[in-house]
């Protein structure tokens, strides 16, 4: 059974990699959009309109989308002075209880963001300076963190995180 959940482990990481890939392509906006700005304001006198609006938007999508392959890597920042006096049982008692935190945090924050998207979505929200529709920046945080409570619900049910900590007491984990 533990081999089901690895493999959906992977292949959750796998959409994590291509979240990953666009946090790459929102930022690689992000920086076309300032020097077309900046060359903008050099040669004509005026910047884009609507460079800070988007580069905004493109910022927070940039962070969400690069949030689960943090969690992928368990690269989250980390207390662990508790973690490095305890046993391999505290340890994994300290695991699932971060675990359970965040699956729960993850829950909230997506069922608190919902009905802001399909707000937003019914009232055909727009940015005010480009115009732009504006739900499909705010679908944005609540799939990266439910993709993110998956990533950590699997690994709760697996123990493949706390396994891994287990193992290295001394590592930066806990």
């Amino acid at each position: 059974m533990r081999g089901v959940f690895l493999a959906i482990e992977k292949r959750l990481g796998l959409v994590a990699q291509v979240f990953l890939g666009l946090s790459g392509l929102a930022l690689t906006a992000i920086v076309g959009l300032i020097v077309a700005s900046v060359v903008m304001r050099r040669v004509v006198g005026s910047p884009l309109f609507y460079t800070e609006e988007m580069v905004g938007l493109l910022l927070c999508a940039a962070l969400f989308l690069a949030l689960p392959m943090v969690t992928v890597r368990a690269q989250h920042v980390r207390v662990t002075f508790l973690a490095q006096v305890m046993g391999s049982g505290g340890r994994r008692v300290l695991v699932a209880t971060g675990g359970l935190v965040t699956l729960m945090f993850c829950v909230w924050y997506v069922w608190e963001a919902l009905p802001w998207l399909e707000f937003a979505i019914q009232r055909g929200i727009r940015t005010e300076a480009a115009g732009l529709r504006l739900w499909p920046y705010m679908a944005v945080p609540p799939l990266s963190v439910a993709l993110c409570a998956l990533l950590v619900l699997v690994r709760l049910v697996s123990g493949s995180e706390a396994d891994a900590l287990v193992t290295d007491g001394n590592n930066s984990g806990a």
